[in-house]
């Protein structure tokens, strides 16, 4: 699952997780570059998730613990981009709730 975070002119941390979110390194990657962001003072986040296309329940509790990271810091997370699928993962697991969800990274940074 490649990670790439880069920084729209408004600021905002755009990180695209594409292909399987699943336990292991690349978990620990997501919550890797959240962190450095935050050490670094970001304040606003968005999940590009339009070309992730697994999550197991450890990569939805790794989204969920970087919300948990990103809330404490007084920062912001939208996710954009979710598949019907992913969006059902989110549903099933409550996640859905904890989440603002958007169409797209254009609608999630405006």
């Amino acid at each position: 699952m490649p990670i790439e975070s880069r920084q729209t002119e408004g600021r905002i941390a755009v990180i695209t997780i594409s292909g399987r979110l699943v336990f292991g390194r690349e978990a620990e990657r997501l919550e890797s570059v959240v962190t450095d962001l935050l050490k670094n003072g970001q304040t606003r986040f968005v999940f590009d998730v339009s070309t992730l296309e697994y999550v197991d329940s450890s990569g939805i509790g790794t989204i969920v613990s970087c919300l948990t990271q990103i809330k404490k810091a007084g920062a912001d997370l939208r996710v954009a981009g979710a598949s019907p699928r992913i969006k059902r993962l989110f549903t099933m697991t409550g996640v859905d709730k904890l989440l603002t969800l958007y169409a797209s990274v254009a609608e999630a940074t405006a």
